[in-house]
């Protein structure tokens, strides 16, 4: 089952109350940073960015354990050997 046909199961007068859990936990996901994995919150954040439907191409650039380190597109390719040569994993 996906989320589409989830939402689409819920009676129309009472739509409203999870488009607000969602709007709350993008909020949320936005302003607070990731905790690390050994934190006592980890599971509780990924539970609020799994409501927050951060799945996909709508992924937050930070999560737990994980950088967002950006570089412009035209350094990408620099960046990436750089990674490599310094032994770190990528999974992009």
């Amino acid at each position: 089952m996906d989320i589409s046909t989830l939402l689409a199961a819920i009676p129309a007068q009472f739509t409203l109350y999870p488009a607000l859990l969602i709007i709350a936990c993008k909020i949320v996901t936005i302003f607070v940073r990731p905790p690390a994995s050994t934190s006592r919150w980890a599971k509780l954040f990924a539970l609020v960015n799994t409501l927050a439907l951060n799945i996909g191409w709508a992924t937050n650039r930070l999560q737990i354990d994980r950088t967002g380190i950006m570089v412009p597109r035209e350094q990408a390719a620099a960046a990436h050997a750089a990674l490599r040569s310094a032994g770190v994993e990528q999974d992009f």
